[in-house]
């Protein structure tokens, strides 16, 4: 089946999703595109640029685009089909990238100049709501982070984080009517990424990773992360 870029299925939340079909349209047709295989750079923290990236993964099903790490390898996050990244050099030529942003599946990357992508926000309003927005959902998505670093054990830890990233990048495993049914989450993250996540040790994520698969919350099944149960799962994290 041919999809076309303006029946695109972006994911919600992202900056593609946020915009209106017009403005979607616009951006799309602005800079070049460029094919990367997993695991290439899309930029180096550290390093000056103005080009702002526009993330859309090769294939439909996957919505996983970038690792979002500092220089030492630290994960920091996840970006998917339809996230803009570097928009900040964009904004402030001067201002050197603050992260390194590394693909994870095979992602079609729009290159688009700083100048040009300035331009883009000032003609399409939607387009500065749509990036205020996407902004303030990676503040929240840190401060989140940051307050489960508290007094959480690290299963509960994982198990909100596990909860966060299947709801936004996971697809079921099963089908429908299936109780319950089960979720992958469709991003490969090793225990020292999750770790860097939550703010835990490989030992103790394997610890927490099995009080869940004993609880049939959620496993780690041939290196993919498989929600079993996310309504058990999000009630053990104390979310509902």
């Amino acid at each position: 089946m041919v999809v076309h870029l303006e029946d695109w299925p972006w994911p919600e939340r992202t900056f593609m999703a946020r915009l209106s079909p017009p403005s979607r349209n616009a951006l799309l047709t602005l800079g070049t595109q460029v094919f990367y295989p997993p695991g290439r750079a899309v930029m180096q923290q550290g390093a000056y640029g103005t080009t702002t990236y526009l993330l859309r993964s090769k294939d439909i099903g996957r919505t996983a685009c970038a690792k979002i790490t500092t220089a030492d390898d630290k994960l920091l996050g996840i970006r998917v089909s339809g996230d803009v990244v570097g928009y900040l050099g964009a904004l402030d030529p001067t201002a050197r990238r603050s992260s390194t942003d590394t693909t994870c599946t095979a992602t079609i990357v729009h290159h688009i100049p700083g100048e040009v992508f300035e331009n883009f926000l000032n003609l399409h309003a939607d387009a500065w709501q749509a990036l205020c927005r996407t902004i303030a959902d990676r503040l929240a998505w840190s401060e989140a982070r940051r307050l489960d670093f508290g007094d959480r054990p690290v299963p509960v830890r994982l198990a909100r984080l596990l909860a966060e990233l299947g709801e936004a990048y996971g697809r079921f495993t099963t089908e429908a009517g299936t109780a319950p049914p089960e979720i992958e989450i469709t991003v490969r993250l090793s225990y020292e990424e999750l770790g860097d996540l939550i703010g835990a040790g490989v030992d103790a994520v394997g610890l927490a990773m099995r009080e869940l698969r004993t609880a049939r919350l959620a496993e780690l099944r041939t290196r993919r992360l498989i929600v079993r149960n996310m309504e058990g799962l999000r009630k053990f994290a104390d979310l509902t």
